[in-house]
C-alpha cells in the first residue's frame, strides 16, 4: 500500500467523525469541509441544502480561498448549469464536468464552455474540474456536495471518485438530519434542548436498542403504538424489515461509522406507498453533551410520510444498506436484464457484475436474481402490506 493510501485510510475515519459531530455542532461544519476538499485535493468545497420552493438556502458552507468564492456567491451563482441535473443524478454518486455533459445532452458541453461563468470566473483562476454529489432530492429540496479541482492537480480517477462516493453517505446522513432541525437549532445550542423541541420524533437509544431518551413528539408515537413500539423499554418497528434494517444501523454505526455507509438513512418504516422514514445518527464517539448518557449508542430521527411514493429501488436501497452501485445493478435486475446484459450495460466485467450481485444477494437475504426482482416488485409504490391490507 502506498503512502498515499495509508494517508488516506487514516484520514477517512477522522473525517466520518467530524461530519456526525458536525449535526450537533454546526459551527464544525467548515473544517469537517475544509478536511473533505483537502482530502479530495480540492480547491473550493460547497456544502448545500437549498429550498426549492422559495429558491433560497436553508443551509449552506464553504470554504477555499476567498478571492475565488465571493465571486462566486455574488455574481455567479445562478448561471451554474449543472443545477437542473441534479433531479437526474444517482444519490451519493460523485459526477465529474465530463459525466454531467452526459447527463444534461449533447449542447451542454458548449453551452458550458461559451458561459460567462467559465469566462469570467473559471478560466481566470485555473479550475479544471469538480467532484458533486446529489445528497437530497425532495419536491422541496436540493441538498449537494461540491469539491472544484484546478489544473495544477491530475486527472481525476476512478479511486478519487471511489473515495467521494464512500464519504457520501456519511454526509448525506448528516445533512439530511440536520435540516430536520436546522430552523430549532437557531433558539438552542444545547443538543438536549433542540431535541426536546423538534416537531419531529426522536429517540436515544442504547447499542441493544433500549430507549435512553424521547422527545415528546416521540412518546406521543410510542403511545400510538402502530408503527412505533417500546417493548419492556426496547425500541422495535412493526415493519420486520425497518426493524432489522434499524437495529442493524445501530449496531454498526456503534462499531464502526465509517463502515455504516449509507445503512440507516431513508428506511420506510411500513409497506405503504407513502411512508414515514427513519434516519439513524451514531453517537457513541460523540461528545457526552451530544449523548446524553454514555450508554447512547444513536439517535433515531423520524420524518413524516413525504409527497410521493418511494420508489422500489431507493426503499430497497434504504432498507439493505445497497450502495449507489449496487442500486443500479439492483435496477438493472428489476428490469429483467441477464448478468451478461448488466455488465454490457454498466462498462464493466461479467465477474465485477457477478460479485456485485453477490453482496446484493447477501444484504437482501435473496439467492438470485428472480428472487431480487420478486422483492422489488414487491417494494414497488404501492407497496402492499403483507396481509394483503
Amino acid at each position: 500500500m502506498s503512502a498515499l493510501a495509508n494517508t488516506v485510510d487514516r484520514a477517512l475515519p477522522r473525517i466520518v467523525e467530524a461530519i456526525y459531530d458536525s449535526v450537533a455542532d454546526v459551527d464544525r461544519w467548515q473544517s469537517t469541509l475544509d478536511a473533505i476538499r483537502r482530502l479530495a485535493l480540492g480547491q473550493l468545497a460547497m456544502l448545500a441544502v437549498i429550498d426549492t420552493v422559495g429558491n433560497s438556502a436553508r443551509f449552506s458552507v464553504s470554504c477555499g480561498d476567498p478571492s475565488m468564492l465571493e465571486p462566486l456567491q455574488r455574481d455567479y451563482g445562478s448561471e451554474v448549469p449543472f443545477f437542473t441535473a441534479v433531479p437526474k443524478m444517482d444519490i451519493d454518486m460523485p459526477f465529474t464536468v465530463d459525466s454531467f455533459y452526459a447527463l444534461q445532452g449533447p449542447d451542454a458541453r458548449q453551452n458550458w464552455i461559451e458561459s460567462r461563468i467559465v469566462r469570467e470566473w473559471v478560466e481566470p483562476n485555473r479550475l479544471d474540474d469538480f467532484f458533486w454529489v446529489a445528497l437530497m432530492k425532495r419536491p422541496t429540496r436540493i441538498g449537494t456536495l461540491m469539491v472544484v479541482t484546478d489544473k495544477d492537480r491530475r486527472q481525476i480517477s476512478a479511486d478519487d471518485l471511489e473515495l467521494v462516493s464512500s464519504l457520501a453517505p456519511h454526509v448525506r446522513r448528516a445533512v439530511t438530519i440536520g435540516d430536520l432541525f436546522e430552523a430549532e437549532r437557531r433558539k438552542a445550542e444545547i443538543f438536549r434542548t433542540v431535541l426536546e423541541t423538534l416537531d419531529h420524533p426522536v429517540m436515544i437509544v442504547s447499542a441493544d436498542m433500549q430507549i435512553i431518551f424521547a422527545n415528546p413528539a416521540a412518546e406521543a408515537l410510542l403511545v400510538e403504538n402502530s408503527a412505533v413500539r417500546s417493548v419492556r423499554g426496547q425500541l422495535s418497528f412493526a415493519y420486520p424489515q425497518a426493524n432489522a434494517s434499524i437495529s442493524c444501523a445501530v449496531a454498526l454505526g456503534t462499531r464502526d461509522e465509517f463502515a455504516l455507509g449509507p445503512s440507516g438513512i431513508d428506511i420506510p418504516l411500513a409497506m405503504v406507498s407513502v411512508p414515514a422514514v427513519a434516519h439513524v445518527m451514531p453517537l457513541a464517539r460523540r461528545e457526552i453533551s451530544a449523548r446524553m448518557s454514555q450508554r447512547a449508542a444513536a439517535a433515531i430521527f423520524i420524518a413524516a410520510a413525504g409527497t410521493a411514493p418511494i420508489p422500489a429501488l431507493e426503499a430497497i436501497g434504504a432498507l439493505f444498506g445497497l450502495t449507489a452501485a449496487e442500486k443500479r445493478v439492483a435496477g438493472h435486475v428489476a428490469a429483467g436484464k441477464t448478468r451478461k446484459e448488466i455488465a454490457a450495460a454498466s462498462g464493466v466485467s461479467d465477474g465485477t457484475i457477478k460479485s456485485q450481485l453477490a453482496t446484493i444477494y447477501d444484504k437482501t437475504g435473496t439467492g438470485d436474481q428472480r428472487e431480487l426482482e420478486l422483492l422489488i416488485r414487491e417494494l414497488s409504490p404501492p407497496l402492499r402490506s403483507r396481509n394483503g391490507a
